[in-house]
């Protein structure tokens, strides 16, 4: 008599087989599931620059991708960028098969003056979550139908660009109007807003410290100490380190940092239970005052111990 046991794996047995069988005729007939169309039109009238891109899910052995404009041409390739003429609402179709496995899909594409009209639009991103001075702000342009592009910065001086995404530094405090002159021929759509830009940040934090030293190094206990303005603001470290580099969480504010970027000094002093060896780094204040936030501080003492230490900064 067959127990149970025996029943469960010849059920988990068959269960596989029929996993198995299904995978491998997948893989025989192909898989192709088309969701739609993604396009971008670059300009405002004739010539149309028009990129497209699949929304689509495939394999890509043996496959074929075939692009229908709408306008009596096709296209092979798999993101092709294709120029229509004149006005006029186009069918365009993708068709992609992969073995035995096909699908499509269509949509109407306008390029009308209408649906082409000139739209200016942006955001932006920093490398913290507020702007301090100085401030180092990467723009992100999402205008459409543009062909040119002109930024005005809002400084009072001449400080522009004619790039698509450019970066830009707001060095002092201030509020500034920025705007994005999306251009086409003779149009031009214009969006703007203020950059608040607050003043260099009264509290440093330090979020971890990674060390680096010799490979002798290896085994020893190792302590770093944190000090500013001549007080302890912390100590990490580990025993028997297994490996470099390795990493101390942190996550402290410098107390005695007041706000006044001056000759005070941040050190990071590395000890270590190998014949109680020691490194030093340093920087002043005053140093940190013209950097981003947050930024990576970078020591080496050229004999094979570096450190890094990222910080950042609070209101």
């Amino acid at each position: 008599m067959k127990t149970n046991v025996q029943f469960s794996l010849s059920g988990l047995l068959i269960l596989i087989l029929i996993i198995f069988s299904s995978i491998l005729l997948t893989n025989c007939k192909g898989k192709v599931e088309v969701f739609g169309i993604i396009d971008s039109v670059e300009n405002c009238s004739p010539p149309y620059v028009v990129y497209f891109y699949p929304d689509a899910e495939y394999r890509t052995k043996k496959l074929e991708i075939t692009w229908d404009f709408g306008d009596g041409t096709t296209s092979h390739d798999k993101e092709p960028v294709h120029i229509y003429n004149e006005h006029g609402v186009y069918e365009v179709t993708l068709s992609i098969k992969q073995k035995e496995a096909f699908d499509s899909k269509s949509i109407s594409l306008y390029l009308t003056e209408d649906s082409t009209a000139v739209y200016s639009d942006w955001d932006y991103a920093t490398l913290a979550d507020y702007l301090w001075a100085p401030a180092y702000v990467e723009f992100q342009n999402y205008s459409l139908h543009s062909t040119r592009f002109l930024w005005e910065f809002g400084t009072g001086v001449a400080d522009t660009s004619i790039e698509k995404n450019p970066t830009f530094v707001y060095e002092n405090e201030g509020t500034y109007t920025t705007v994005l002159n999306a251009i086409c021929n003779t149009d031009t759509s214009k969006f703007s807003r203020n950059m608040v830009i607050k003043p260099p940040p009264k509290k440093i934090d330090i979020f971890d410290v990674t060390l680096w030293m010799p490979s002798f190094y290896i085994g020893s206990d190792i302590d770093v100490d944190i000090l500013f303005n001549g007080h302890l603001e912390d100590r990490v470290g580990a025993p028997v380190v297994a490996d470099f580099p390795i990493t101390f969480q942190v996550d402290i504010t410098l107390f005695h940092f007041d706000g006044n970027y001056n000759s005070d000094e941040l050190i990071f002093k590395i000890f270590s239970s190998y014949e109680k060896s020691e490194a030093t780094f340093v920087i002043r204040a005053r140093d940190l005052q013209f950097d981003y936030y947050p930024t990576l501080l970078a020591f080496d003492d050229l004999e094979g111990i570096q450190l890094e230490a990222l910080i950042g900064y609070r209101d």
